[in-house]
């Protein structure tokens, strides 16, 4: 973290005020659900004192009785320490809540948010007055909600959430997904809709629900599954952030999944609004293992000024507070985000693997086309960034994957580079492509060669275009600032593996670009029109507009506990293929027990053959395992087979040792 420089602006949450309330609890609380006759389960974190307080709603499939709802107790209470009625509600069919699990982000999902904000308000405890919040999936609920528009909810605060299921996570781009929503997140919803209620009082009056709910869940991975991409049950599952008119406190994370989609929503959200983005893989930023801040203590500020109703400065302004990549490590501020742009430098695309930099002055056009057959083996180094780990997975040094791709390298920097916003590239796709998609990356050179991803997308090309014409692809918006001397890598490849599944039949990417230096005359002018080659844009910031940001630092999260997490890339160089394996364990213990009451493991492996990809094949297992408050050992495990044309689900339910139920789906 760069040290303060004289003048620099100190971030005002970042020393959180102590707690004003003792806080009590009350489990279970009932809650009318959007279908009648059904109720929904939440947990209650109240102050103790007559009130009535601001409510502050989660609703989660991340149960309250398990990893979701336990490690979120440390927010949950330090709100209602700040006086706030804090709610975390399972999710329809999940946990204690009554029904079938839904599909994810099923239009009724977001209809049972509504129900549990506009209760909340009428509650004596209440002041009428409503926020919610969440990680992940409880952001995209918080997001969905707000579209809605509910009388009572005055403020919102999603931490890395989605807006298009469809086209964000099950299936990015409309390309079909890879083990991150095929592996780890199915695995870990098979895990919260069989699990067995574990407290006391929840068994007791949930056992016969729980039962009956075995015989009838159908996985996310079913739906996903039997959904291609492009189908129309997407577009039923998406909703447009313009429609959010409560004020806003987003937080994305440089290395998350849903980076470009929050950064997107708290542009479009048309209220008061910040924006908070850090060098984050897919956590909380309070408990993040890299630059962690304290994001709940930023919250609380943004609930007291639209709940509790006290004076913020700037309150309707749309700042954003981000960290700068590469070798400075900062923390800056500017009025809002991206921030305003000095210029865009424009790099061309040449035969020789070199990217010149655009000029006016040049000679008359000289176009040919630059070609590479696809490796279905590249995109392992680019680390678990599209992927909802929390822990580990920071990209690697992409040398051999640029090596095994179409790559175009600039000359080193006269001077540092700051990026601010969407890098661009427009490609001029020859009419000899036979390749289905392209992978975009920008990567950071330095002096050794060593090759740093800073940003990427992805276009689908299989979708009726005219011959030669550009395809604009934008990539995920970045702040990353390059030091003098390195160079600007373009690479364009195929695939993309593990985020997306691999192509069965690899084609050939062909582009055209120019011949030689010189050949382009006015790429920088009239907006790039007429182009006739391919071309990177980068969006560059003056680093004198932003304003210097001073961060506490915060203690780093412990990795001791965790020492079975594990990220492998095997590369047999001989048989053409590239074998993946990530393993996670999560532990986590109530706060009435010195003993780990839940765990959960997870184990997946992705093997590709660039000989064969359409024999490519991924084996995900694992099992959650507690123990119940009286005493009982149960433990859902799960294993997913899954081929290009076929895919196999197991699961089994064991109580102390026995197995309690056995579940299989076969899709073709």
């Amino acid at each position: 973290m760069g040290k303060a420089e004289e003048g620099q602006l100190v971030i005002r949450f970042a020393e959180p005020r102590r707690p004003d309330y003792q806080v009590e609890f009350h489990g279970d609380v009932r809650i009318p659900s959007s279908e009648p006759g059904v109720t929904l389960g939440g947990d209650l974190y109240l102050p103790k004192s007559p009130g009535p307080f601001p409510a502050l709603v989660t609703l989660h499939t991340g149960r309250k009785d398990g990893l979701g709802g336990i490690a979120a107790r440390r927010f949950l209470k330090y709100f209602a320490e700040r006086g706030y009625a804090v709610l975390y509600v399972d999710c329809f069919g999940i946990g204690t809540s009554g029904g079938l699990p839904r599909p994810i982000l099923d239009p009724g999902e977001v209809d049972d948010g509504v129900a549990v904000v506009e209760w909340a308000a009428r509650q004596d405890w209440c002041t009428g007055s409503v926020g919610m919040w969440g990680l992940s999936h409880g952001a995209m609920t918080t997001l969905a909600v707000a579209s809605r528009r509910p009388e009572p909810l005055r403020a919102i605060f999603p931490v890395m959430g989605w807006t298009d299921v469809g086209n964000q996570l099950v299936h990015p781009h409309g390309l079909r997904g890879g083990i991150g929503m095929f592996g780890h997140l199915s695995l870990y919803n098979i895990f919260c809709s069989l699990l067995p209620p574990l407290r006391a009082y929840d068994k007791q009056l949930y056992a016969t629900l729980w039962k009956e709910r075995l015989e009838r869940v159908e996985p996310w991975f079913v739906d996903s599954w039997r959904h291609a991409p492009g189908h129309e049950v997407w577009s039923e599952r998406r909703f447009d952030p313009r429609s959010i008119d409560v004020p806003a406190l987003c937080v994305a994370g440089w290395r998350d999944l849903f980076c470009d989609v929050m950064i997107d929503a708290y542009q479009q959200i048309r209220a008061p609004k910040r924006l908070l983005v850090g060098p984050w893989l897919h956590s909380f930023p309070d408990v993040s293992g890299t630059e962690p801040v304290p994001s709940a203590a930023m919250a609380c500020e943004w609930w007291d000024t639209w709940l509790h109703g006290r004076k913020m400065t700037g309150r309707g302004d749309k700042s954003a507070t981000y960290y700068v990549q590469g070798g400075v490590g900062r923390w800056v501020r500017s009025e809002q985000w991206p921030p305003e742009k000095k210029a865009d430098h424009v790099f061309v695309a040449a035969c020789s693997g070199h990217l010149y930099q655009s000029s006016r002055i040049g000679r008359s056009a000289i176009v040919v086309t630059a070609t590479r057959m696809s490796d279905v083996t590249v995109g392992a180094l680019s680390g678990l960034t599209k992927h909802p780990i929390d822990k580990f997975g920071y990209p690697l040094d992409q040398h051999e994957d640029d090596s095994r791709s179409l790559s175009f390298t600039s000359a080193p920097l006269p001077e540092p580079l700051l990026i601010a916003g969407k890098p661009a590239v427009r490609l001029l796709v020859a009419p000899e492509t036979t390749a289905q998609r392209c992978v975009v990356k920008v990567t950071d050179v330095d002096e050794r060669g060593r090759s740093t991803l800073i940003s990427m997308g992805t276009v689908d090309l299989t979708r009726p275009r005219p011959a030669g014409e550009l395809v604009a692809v934008h990539l995920d918006p970045t702040c990353y600032q390059l030091p003098a001397g390195h160079r600007v890598r373009l690479v364009l490849a195929e695939s993309d593996i593990p985020r997306l599944w691999p192509v069965a039949s690899p084609g050939r990417l062909v582009i055209r670009v120019i011949q030689a230096a010189g050949d382009y005359v006015g790429l920088a002018a009239e907006g790039y029109g007429g182009l006739a080659a391919t071309t990177l844009s980068l969006p560059v910031c003056d680093p004198e507009t932003l304003t210097g940001v001073v961060v506490p630092q915060r203690d780093r999260v412990s990795t001791r506990d965790v020492p079975k997490d594990r990220w492998e890339i095997a590369r047999d160089h001989l048989r053409g293929s590239v074998r993946l394996t990530v393993a996670k364990e999560d532990r986590v213990r109530s706060s009435s027990s010195d003993q780990d009451s839940l765990s959960m493991r997870t184990h997946v492996v992705l093997a590709v053959n660039e000989h064969d990809p359409a024999k490519a094949r991924m084996a995900a297992s694992g099992e959650m395992a507690a123990e119940t408050s009286d005493g009982d050992q149960v433990a859902v495990r799960a294993a997913i087979d899954m081929g290009t044309y076929d895919a196999n689900v197991v699961a089994e339910v064991v109580v102390n040792g026995k197995q309690f139920l056995a579940r299989e789906w076969r899709l073709t």
